[in-house]
């Protein structure tokens, strides 16, 4: 079997389309067509039911497409893993993480982390989406799973510790000094998910669970940061993010014997049979950022 033909093919099938698939490949429609008429003739099955507004696949060409994705996963493998050789402790590192936890790492683990491997090119990809590990397109991922994936490896760094928080403008015209208190103050809250402004409170032992409210809205951690300077509520923040802020005195830590318990948050990578040394150098320099701040997990 020709795997040009076979690439082609499956470019087709997740496109849905000759014409898109010929984009991608950067090449004509019609070489498209002949590799896939080139794959049918050697199948002697036809992998495409064609009509002249769209194509599907047929009952052989679902099944060709899923070894052909396998086979796919297998090759990515077997560059991985050539690189992995060849490259020793240098070439990229692909690094992906939630935009906050991210803007962490370029803060406490970047920098240095540059300046002592200067032959390791970083190429960061921060955001709230969920880029490929399996395939190899990200070596490192930063994720919040509730269950993580049977393809990679990962490593639970904890819950992620959010605190209250809000103005001194605002603590000054509202008083805060207990957990009830509460139930009768304006909250930022988080649009990106209604169930985060459920809030689960740690205390030790103790638990308290509090559905915050509001009239103002937001979907980023950033923007309700900033609005929260300017006295228009009270905050849920992670700790990571406004450490510096509460001890520079510019926002104001309410209830601090109480913290949030927010997503689980985990380190994944690729399976491999030998993990790169530069991985293995990375994991490392976040674990001893994290180990040194204990407060930014529960």
């Amino acid at each position: 079997m020709n795997l040009t033909y076979l690439q082609t093919f499956l470019v087709v099938a997740e496109e849905g389309s000759f014409t898109k698939a010929a984009e991608i490949l950067g090449v004509s429609k019609g070489l498209v067509s002949r590799h896939v008429s080139s794959l049918e003739n050697a199948l002697n099955a036809k992998l495409f039911h064609r009509t002249t507004r769209r194509i599907t696949l047929s009952e052989v060409g679902d099944e060709l497409f899923t070894k052909a994705k396998q086979i796919q996963l297998l090759a990515s493998e077997a560059e991985i893993r050539v690189k992995d050789i060849t490259q020793e402790f240098e070439g990229d590192l692909k690094v992906t993480a939630p935009f906050e936890f991210g803007k962490a790492l370029c803060r406490h683990v970047i920098p240095e982390f540059v300046r002592e491997h200067p032959q390791i090119n970083l190429i960061l990809d921060l955001g709230p989406f969920k880029r490929e590990i399996s395939s190899g397109d990200f070596d490192i991922a930063f994720r919040a799973y509730e269950t993580l994936p049977d393809d990679v490896v990962g490593k639970e760094l904890g819950f992620i510790r959010n605190v209250l928080v809000c103005s001194k403008g605002f603590a000054q015209q509202n008083e805060i000094s207990s957990i009830e208190d509460l139930h009768h103050h304006s909250f930022i809250l988080n649009g990106q998910n209604e169930r985060w402004n459920q809030l689960t409170l740690i205390n030790g032992n103790k638990e308290y669970q509090i559905e915050v409210n509001g009239s103002l809205v937001s979907n980023t951690y950033s923007s309700i940061f900033s609005l929260t300077k300017q006295n228009l509520g009270i905050a849920c923040l992670p700790y990571y993010q406004i450490e510096e802020h509460i001890k520079s005195g510019e926002l104001i830590h309410l209830l601090p014997d109480w913290a949030v318990k927010r997503h689980k948050l985990s380190l994944l990578y690729a399976q491999r049979k030998i993990t790169p040394r530069k991985l293995v150098t990375f994991n490392l320099a976040v674990k001893r950022w994290l180990d040194s701040n204990h407060l930014y997990f529960i």
